[in-house]
């Protein structure tokens, strides 16, 4: 495909100094909100120089007024690169998340392509150094008594059973999404009841839950199976 589609189309993939243009203005971004529109402002500009008026007064700012995006398309190796660029730097903000979602909305379409790759980098790490976690005394008890659910489910299903595994290792996995910096460097971790958490990110707002969800009734005595799971 090429850029001598009709009908105005842009089809093609960027040169290696239009990917390393569109690179350079992502890593010089300094804010959340500049972040997709600065990406999608220098991607644009590259399939068509015609468009950098139409952009130049929407970055960093609203949502910019995109070119349909039915007259563009770039190789899918090079749609992938610059998203994970993207939501790599937006990581310096606790927006990973809020960056993926703008760019569906703002991206070309992909083609495949297998003659276009791109060359493999060693990914920057845009996170802040520490974590600052605040967990009320609430919270501590229920990460203890999830702990201990888990061990009740081993002593009366058995060790590596379904129910056994399919708690614990849900528990693990919410854990480790809770230490992890997806929505910032600032975390409150409160509990909402005696088996779930609610965690919230001091440096985006955003809001989630780690719940409890009961599988079945038990036998009389016996602990409930489930699954942690987290609700958005």
């Amino acid at each position: 495909m090429t850029d001598t589609e009709p009908a105005g189309r842009v089809h093609r993939a960027l040169t290696a100094d239009e990917m390393a243009a569109i690179a350079a203005a992502i890593e010089a971004v300094g804010t959340a909100g500049g972040l997709v529109p600065a990406t999608a402002y220098a991607l644009y500009t590259a399939l068509g120089e015609h468009l950098r008026p139409a952009l130049a007064d929407h970055v960093g700012t609203a949502p910019a007024p995109l070119p349909a995006h039915a007259r563009f398309a770039i190789p899918e190796a090079q749609w992938l690169a610059i998203a994970e660029r993207c939501i790599a730097r937006a990581e310096a903000f606790g927006a990973g998340v809020h960056a993926a979602l703008e760019l569906r909305r703002v991206m070309p379409a992909r083609y495949a392509d297998p003659g276009i790759t791109t060359p493999a980098r060693l990914p920057r790490d845009h996170r802040p150094p520490a974590h600052e976690l605040s967990v009320t005394r609430e919270a501590t008890d229920t990460i203890t008594a999830a702990s201990r659910h888990c061990e009740r489910l081993a002593q009366c299903f058995g060790p590596g059973s379904d129910e056994h595994l399919a708690a614990v290792r849900s528990w693990q996995c919410g854990l480790s999404r809770l230490f992890a910096m997806a929505f910032g460097a600032h975390t409150r971790v409160e509990r909402a009841d005696p088996l779930s958490l609610t965690v919230t990110s001091e440096t985006t707002g955003f809001v989630y839950g780690l719940h409890f969800r009961p599988a079945l009734v038990p036998p009389a005595d016996a602990p409930r199976p489930g699954r942690w799971l987290s609700v958005y």
